[in-house]
């Protein structure tokens, strides 16, 4: 039986970086718990040469209640 491949890790992961912008824009503040959730994810990149981008993650984190204001 083949052992399952590890995850590997993110080389240079970090939520900030001097050369990299990155924008979330959701389609809708709130989602239903179980339904899509859509929106769109902007790059922008100022590096003066290449800038070599394997894989971009983005983590989604979500608060489940009711608040009306």
């Amino acid at each position: 039986m083949a052992s399952p491949q590890a995850i590997p890790e993110p080389m240079n992961s970090s939520p900030h970086h001097s050369k990299v912008k990155v924008t979330i824009t959701l389609a809708d503040p709130r989602f239903v718990a179980g339904a899509h959730v859509s929106g769109k994810l902007e790059m922008e990149c100022r590096a003066d040469k290449g800038l070599g981008i394997g894989i971009m993650m983005v983590e989604l984190f979500a608060l489940q209640g009711a608040q009306f204001v």
